[in-house]
């Protein structure tokens, strides 16, 4: 974190600001040349930006808050409060839409804010962590939550400072189901600190729930994640969701939130899992409950085995970005267990820890991302926690080791985000490796934070 908030500030173009960059050349604490990465997880789609991006840094500047509560040095807590108040003052052009967004940047070399909403395909998995946001400036983070409402609400109502669903808003999700959990985490949270409309604000949040639910199938009881045909429901999308739904309940005492995610759960874990391959699928079809084999066109990337075009994989993934990690449904079963206590939720639970153990790299030159890693010791360490196994806490702390020794430079005292690259892009989740290790030492950090793993 001194290297972030050192050494990662903007110190190109006509002028310097204390915006951290999102992408750093570990060698040169610079931009890389080139920009993006040599691997293909992005498949050509700038996400990690040249400059900053306040979204991808969400994890980090969450860490830098925990950090000075855990030290007593505001030197953090504050580099990252000017990042924020300077990035949202530079780049807020729009009340209707927010500019903490992954496909919205600040270009350190032109000085100039970059928006390619209109462009890019929305992504979004995980809520910022607005107590930030909130923390360094009560109004700006006002006019950005609510922004990030109007951006996500089909229809804004003119006469009231905070968006509503109206009827034909209410018909049919026309969102992806991420972005669907990150607007529900927004609303629950906005709603304890505008206690005034507080009922309205949870009942909103509800009711994008309740219409997800209502879409399911009535056979197999499967949630869709797509707002579009095919009508399939993918396990790490649905994982997160189902996670934000325990996390509303708890904060905002509704329990219907928890209701349904134990439904959307229940019947996937039913039929979810490949008892062959001992692996939990990637996608269901909805009316079938059949697997859903990925539309790979060509050669299959060297490595890839037949059988991962149904499962995922956690720290080896060609076909898909680093951000969808199977683990988000990991966290959802672990929080089904925490919650009922059933059977079933432990089952998954202790699959998933199982499932961690197969599919860590054996070969020290291979390893997965600062994402991977980060996610899979914050859920052993939950579940030691949850289940009351110190084993697991134990593996959480194998994988830590295997984390520093093959993503941290301590000659810059930095991670680089993957093995093999000089760089650090934080689309690849430095943040939430930094949050898992915080986590090994003391209390989650995310536990009341807006942004879940």
């Amino acid at each position: 974190m001194d290297y972030v908030t050192e050494q990662s500030h903007d110190q190109h173009g006509p002028r310097n600001t204390p915006m951290w960059l999102s992408t750093i050349d570990l060698r040169t604490n610079g931009l890389p040349d080139p920009l993006m990465p040599s691997s293909p997880r992005w498949q050509g789609i700038l996400l990690s930006a040249p400059g900053a991006n306040l979204y991808w840094d969400q994890p980090t500047i969450l860490a830098a808050f925990e950090l000075s509560k855990r030290t007593g040095c505001k030197c953090y807590s504050d580099a990252a409060s000017a990042y924020i108040t300077t990035f949202l003052t530079a780049c807020s052009t729009s009340k209707q839409t927010t500019c903490i967004d992954p496909r919205f940047y600040y270009d350190v070399k032109f000085d100039q804010a970059v928006d390619k909403i209109d462009t890019l395909a929305s992504c979004i998995p995980y809520t910022p962590a607005w107590e930030t946001t909130w923390a360094a400036d009560k109004k700006l983070a006002r006019q950005q939550i609510q922004a990030f409402i109007r951006s996500r609400t089909a229809e804004v109502s003119s006469n009231d400072s905070v968006p509503q669903l109206n009827s034909e808003t209410t018909r049919a999700p026309n969102q992806t189901i991420e972005s669907e959990a990150a607007l529900i985490a927004t609303l629950c949270w906005l709603a304890q600190q505008d206690t005034r409309k507080q009922t309205p604000l949870i009942q909103q949040a509800l009711s994008l729930a309740q219409l997800r639910i209502a879409r399911r199938d009535r056979t197999t009881g499967l949630v869709p994640t797509e707002c579009n045909p095919p009508n399939n429901t993918s396990s790490d999308a649905l994982g997160a969701w189902a996670n934000v739904l325990f996390w509303a309940a708890d904060t905002t005492g509704e329990t219907e939130f928890q209701t349904i995610a134990e439904q959307a759960l229940h019947a996937w874990l039913s039929v979810g899992f490949d008892r062959q391959q001992q692996h939990y699928y990637r996608q269901l079809d909805c009316k079938s409950g059949n697997p859903v084999g990925e539309r790979i066109t060509g050669d299959r990337p060297e490595g890839l085995l037949a059988s991962t075009r149904h499962n995922n994989n956690i720290f080896a993934h060609p076909r898909r970005p680093a951000y969808q990690s199977p683990l988000r449904m990991a966290e959802a079963c672990l929080s089904l267990h925490e919650a009922t206590g059933n059977q079933l939720s432990k089952q998954a639970t202790e699959r998933w820890v199982q499932i961690i153990k197969q599919q860590l790299p054996t070969d020290k030159t291979q390893g997965g991302y600062a994402d991977d890693y980060g996610r899979a010791i914050h859920f052993l360490v939950r579940a030691s926690e949850v289940l009351n196994n110190p084993k697991y806490r134990i593996l959480a702390r194998d994988i830590a080791n295997e984390a520093m020794e093959k993503l941290y430079v301590p000659k810059m005292g930095m991670f680089r985000s993957h093995l093999g690259e000089n760089r650090c892009d934080s689309a690849d989740g430095p943040g939430l490796l930094l949050l898992a290790l915080m986590y090994m030492e003391g209390d989650d950090p995310t536990l009341k934070s807006s942004l879940q793993f």
